[in-house]
């Protein structure tokens, strides 16, 4: 075989169609195939992630102002100087680029393509400088465009036509697979996806969900660790590990942040199934029938606007085409291309739901026929029409319009108008369980979670749907934790931990105001912190103490938490300890409401020393909340004893004198706990909040108890909408994400009186 070697330029979508073409052809043809990208990298040059690195560190640009000065780079010449000072600017940074290895050239490439045969397929809009490293000029020799054009006034009429349409030549026996649609922005896909799976037509829809979203990578991100189990559970391994850099650096954190975010995760693609192509990219064949959909003005055909970083003056320096050029072509290149499709469908929308739209200027100069008055057919989509029958009661109930065809749909179809019922119906058992992750997870987050309302814990624990957000008050209340975690260690050094932390973070400029404050009051705290050292004879210490607990069920559970800090004390044999949680805002110490498994936190840290085994022979002396954020008074005649008084330990401690002093050595007027008196004569104040020892167990009990219960009809998959109002408060409703999806009625909500003791507990273990 001595043929010369054919290299052709094509976007991916065209390969794959060129080499099914070679199917049941048993020649081997010497052909290489490149993208357009691909080969003006080859022939100009290509940059990395370390050429971005140097412009940001350099010059303080964000990663979109570094690529855009990389991507005009190409029209310029080292050798040449410039009128425009931007067209030197960017002469500037390419020898200095050069200079420092950072633009990679492949210089034996033009002497590779001296023997090549080189052709170019679907490339219409190449610009200037692309067409002289192609030696190629697309030319556009158009036929008459003979199809009408179809107009509707919503995007849904318009994709309801095409569904239509298609279900007939379905009908008529043509293969799913040579049906496509074209000029479908990403506004129409949810609209596409809802109405095609009415008429019962697959379809792959190109939907770009990021990896940057997923548990997976939020981890990596704090952690700096691939936990490579997820990353195969997300089937984006090496998507993530192609990103993996040192994000300890700030810029290469954001770089990384960059990838991630453009980097998606693969839909699952039908293999008989409508298919959403490009306009441009492919060549369609005359067996293949073609909806352009969105057939409106500055959509189809695109309109360019002189608002490039290279302005139609500067243009005329360099090899880069005018903005009235470009649309010129734009225009040609629709015209061509829809008159090389024999089986071509067109249809446009006046509005969306968001905004409204003209039709393309195309339409009147090229004289096209335009239908209005199309007939919504009935004969495809019984599912649909119920659906078009509810809306159009709606708008006859409500607004007084009367569809012309509401008595034909209401005399055919007999639908639940007006009887919605929001109860959730169950879910099969053997296939929940079959998809949770084991071991199932219990926490006190997810228990409370449940306690509120179990459909709450249903959407957001098994279905997942609430999003993860990367919000300030939780970075910082994160901070905070990890400051408190070290501030004891040796060699500890404030200001590195601080600046190291902060590094994990891109911070506005409000959030950096705001630290300057947060800093400032963490080191008081830390103050503070060590100030109470000299009331406690409780020296040693443990922080974000892990436990897990496994529950014995009749699949993998555990119960896990983590304790912020233990403070504890040992003797011979015997452990004394306090239980410390950092809390952000007011903090609300009441456990009583734990009767109906809620404020159970301080509890379940009981449950997590006693049934975790954290000590032996454990003694209790305290359960505790300690604020470390809270807003300041507007004003006060002893601010700085308010402000101190806020630091104060609020919870529960020990009746047992004895026991209480070797934690509180102040405990009689104390400097360590919130309300805490005590005199010989007249006992404990009546604000101060002591329990005795049976009680304490009590808690206990009842604690494992609810956790038992709860867990097992979390097991059971028990997820009905039952939200609490508590003491006149509605607690499960007040911040949850899922009003629009469970549409709470008033019969749903359990009323719970306010629980003023802890009586419910019983008598003695």
């Amino acid at each position: 075989m001595n043929e010369k070697m054919k290299i052709i330029i094509c976007p991916n979508e065209e390969k794959m169609k060129i080499l099914l073409s070679f199917h049941d052809d048993i020649n081997i043809y010497p052909i290489k195939f490149m993208t357009k990208n691909e080969y003006i990298s080859n022939y100009y040059f290509s940059y990395n992630d370390e050429t971005i690195y140097y412009l940001m560190k350099k010059y303080n640009l964000n990663i979109d102002v570094c690529k855009v000065y990389l991507n005009n780079l190409y029209v310029i010449d080292i050798n040449k100087e410039y009128k425009s000072s931007k067209l030197n600017f960017l002469n500037d940074i390419k020898k200095e680029l050069i200079n420092n290895n950072l633009l990679n050239f492949n210089n034996g490439f033009k002497n590779y393509l001296k023997d090549k045969d080189i052709e170019i397929k679907n490339y219409y809009d190449l610009d200037l400088y692309e067409e002289e490293a192609l030696n190629y000029k697309c030319s556009f020799n158009s036929n008459p465009i003979n199809c009408p054009v179809y107009e509707f006034n919503t995007m849904e009429e318009e994709v309801s036509f095409v569904c239509s349409e298609i279900v007939k030549l379905l009908n008529d026996g043509v293969d799913i697979n040579k049906i496509s649609l074209c000029n479908v922005k990403d506004d129409y896909y949810y609209t596409i996806k809802r109405i095609f799976s009415y008429y019962n037509i697959p379809i792959n829809i190109p939907f770009k969900h990021s990896i940057y979203s997923t548990k997976v990578v939020k981890d990596y991100l704090e952690t700096g660790i691939v936990d490579l189990d997820d990353i195969n559970k997300y089937h984006i391994n090496k998507k993530l590990i192609n990103n993996i850099r040192d994000i300890s650096d700030p810029i290469n954190k954001k770089l990384v942040i960059n990838n991630l975010k453009n980097t998606y995760i693969n839909n699952v693609i039908y293999t008989n199934a409508v298919n959403i192509k490009s306009l441009k990219n492919e060549e369609f064949l005359d067996d293949e029938y073609i909806f352009v959909l969105g057939f409106n003005q500055d959509i189809l055909p695109k309109n360019y606007k002189d608002i490039e970083y290279i302005s139609d003056e500067e243009k005329n320096e360099v090899l880069m085409y005018s903005t009235q050029y470009l649309n010129k072509r734009e225009k040609d290149i629709t015209i061509y291309l829809l008159s090389k499709i024999k089986n071509l469908y067109l249809s446009y929308k006046l509005t969306s739901p968001f905004e409204s739209y003209y039709r393309s200027s195309l339409i009147d100069e090229l004289n096209l026929k335009v239908i209005k008055d199309y007939k919504v057919s009935y004969k495809y989509s019984n599912f649909y029409n119920k659906l078009l029958l509810a809306n159009m009661l709606d708008r006859y109930n409500l607004y007084g319009e009367k569809n012309e065809d509401l008595d034909k749909l209401y005399g055919t179809y007999n639908i639940p108008y007006n009887t919605y019922d929001n109860k959730f119906t169950g879910i099969n058992n053997d296939t929940y369980l079959t998809n949770l992750s084991y071991p199932l997870k219990i926490s006190y987050t997810t228990l409370n979670s449940y306690n509120e309302c179990a459909f709450k814990y249903y959407l957001k624990y098994v279905l997942k749907l609430e999003e993860y957000e990367d919000k300030f008050p939780t970075f910082i209340g994160n901070l905070y934790h990890k400051i408190l975690s070290l501030y004891k260690t040796s060699n500890f050094d404030f200001e590195l931990e601080f600046n190291n932390y902060l590094k994990k973070r891109e911070l506005n400029l409000k959030e950096k105001l705001l630290l300057v404050r947060i800093k400032k009051d963490l080191i008081k705290f830390i103050e503070v912190l060590k100030e109470e050292e000299n009331y406690t004879t409780y020296k040693d210490e443990l922080y974000e103490k892990k436990v897990e607990i496994d529950l014995n069920k009749k699949v993998s559970v555990k119960f896990m938490g983590y304790i912020d800090k233990i403070m504890y004390y040992k003797n011979i044999e015997d452990t004394y300890f306090s239980i410390v949680d950092y809390k952000t805002g007011d903090i609300d110490t009441h456990i009583e409401a734990m009767k109906y498994g809620l404020h159970m936190q301080l509890p379940v840290y009981l449950y997590l020393i006693h049934y975790g085994r954290c000590f032996t022979n454990p003694i209790f002396t305290g359960i505790y909340y300690q604020n470390i954020l809270f807003n300041y008074p507007t004003w006060s005649e002893s601010l700085e004893k308010d402000l101190r008084d806020r630091y104060l330990l609020k919870g529960y401690s020990t009746d047992d004198i004895n026991v209480l002093e070797k934690f509180d050595t102040t405990f009689e007027s104390s400097k360590l706990i919130k309300s805490m008196k005590y005199s010989e004569d007249k006992g404990f104040d009546r604000y101060t909040k002591i329990i005795n020892n049976d009680t304490m167990y009590n808690l206990i009990k009842f604690t494992k108890n609810e956790i038992d219960t709860k867990t097992d009809k979390i097991l059971e998959g028990d997820f009905s909408i039952n939200p609490k109002v508590y003491d006149k408060k509605n607690i499960s409703c007040m911040y949850c994400g899922f009003k629009d999806i469970c549409f709470m009625k008033s019969k749903d909500i359990k009323y719970l009186d306010k629980v003023t003791n802890l009586d419910f507990l019983g008598g003695e273990e």
